[in-house]
């Protein structure tokens, strides 16, 4: 089934006005409010007993759509800390940091709720001897260090001719998405089904962003956008909740 309307994707001119200055330098409040969260965090994961000293963290930067041209209302400020986590692997050998570290943060966030510019805040922390995408690139596309008030990497805008090309792919994937979408609701298919279309979603769109580092967008990242402006994602995983509460029963002793 061809949807009636097509979620928008939007892609600007210029980088957000709220966090940018026209020479493409981040506004100094901004960046000053970032470096402060996340020496707020850093301190929060100290307090917790992480060894995690001062002279570990080597950088601090935001990267995402944010720093980009696609951005929209559902766009984080995303701060990654680039740090030298050997100290906190020795200490707490066996453990998975990364679990620690993202569930110190959901505490941390949920504690505060921190907002800059109107938009929500996430934060990752990586490990300095490990970048994900080859030396310095430790996350797809654009990227500027606050604690070095430069870019690491700044976004290239699109041609209007590759743009045109991207959103004509992104529309026919997007048509697919929501074709199973419609199908998904229509037939009540299980949670297990849900969560794997879920998944699938997700591993596209991540696979994407490591076939392609430094422009994040391309036709899978526009029809997961396109899908999430929708509300599909949120729609489905609402559903395959509900559905699990259902299905939950106390028997009567």
């Amino acid at each position: 089934m061809r949807p009636k309307t097509w979620p928008r994707f939007i892609y600007h001119k210029s980088l957000e006005p709220n966090i940018w200055t026209e020479t493409g330098k981040m506004n100094k409040l901004v960046s000053n409010s970032l470096q402060l969260i996340a020496w707020n965090y850093i301190r929060f994961m100290q307090r917790v007993g992480l060894p995690i000293p001062d002279d570990c963290i080597r950088d601090i930067f935001v990267h995402g759509s944010t720093t980009n041209y696609y951005y929209d209302e559902n766009s984080d400020i995303d701060i990654c800390i680039v740090a030298d986590l050997s100290p906190m692997r020795e200490k707490l050998a066996g453990i998975d940091l990364r679990t620690i570290i993202k569930s110190m943060l959901g505490a941390w966030l949920r504690k505060y709720r921190i907002r800059v510019c109107g938009r929500g805040i996430d934060i990752e922390v990586v490990e300095v001897s490990t970048p994900m995408y080859g030396p310095d690139m430790y996350k797809v596309g654009s990227a500027y260090s606050i604690a070095r008030d430069e870019w690491i990497r700044r976004a290239e805008r699109l041609t209007g001719e590759q743009f045109r090309a991207i959103r004509a792919e992104a529309k026919r994937q997007y048509r697919e998405i929501y074709h199973m979408y419609r199908q998904i609701c229509r037939e009540n298919m299980q949670p297990d089904f849900i969560d794997t279309f879920l998944q699938r979603l997700m591993a596209d769109r991540k696979a994407s962003y490591a076939a392609h580092p430094e422009q994040p967008v391309t036709a899978e990242t526009m029809a997961f956008r396109m899908a999430r402006r929708r509300g599909i994602q949120r729609t489905l995983g609402e559903r395959a909740t509900k559905m699990r509460s259902r299905s939950f029963n106390v028997e009567k002793p």
